[in-house]
């Protein structure tokens, strides 16, 4: 059962309003760990920003950075990406190679 309360840890949403924080209870069966990553992942503002993007993952954030920083997507690269579920990084590449221009590619392979 999801309940939402006010206070808590929860992040700060895109208007910078502080948001409702989701709060669990145990299901019968499920593990105390399992609900607190379920807990956590619901109330993570990546998470949140990320679905309001479209991004199959928070880690799209993550490549994003790096690529800020370090420049290594360049327009007309191909990428390989193993081991590419759930997909953030491929997601990211793609934009930033041009892909859907007909510049770059990327190769996305994972074993399901």
């Amino acid at each position: 059962m999801v309940r939402s309360t006010k206070g808590g840890s929860a992040g700060q949403g895109a208007s910078g309003a502080r948001k409702l924080a989701v709060r669990l209870r145990t299901a019968k069966g499920r593990k105390i760990a399992s609900t607190r990553w379920l807990q956590r992942q619901l109330n993570d503002p990546y998470v949140e920003e990320a679905k309001r993007r479209g991004l199959r993952s928070r880690a799209a954030f993550k490549l994003s950075e790096i690529d800020d920083k370090q420049h290594l997507l360049k327009p007309g690269l191909t990428v390989v990406d193993l081991g590419a579920a759930p997909g953030g990084f491929s997601q990211v590449a793609a934009k930033r190679v041009r892909a859907a221009e007909g510049k770059g590619r990327v190769i996305a392979a994972d074993l399901n």
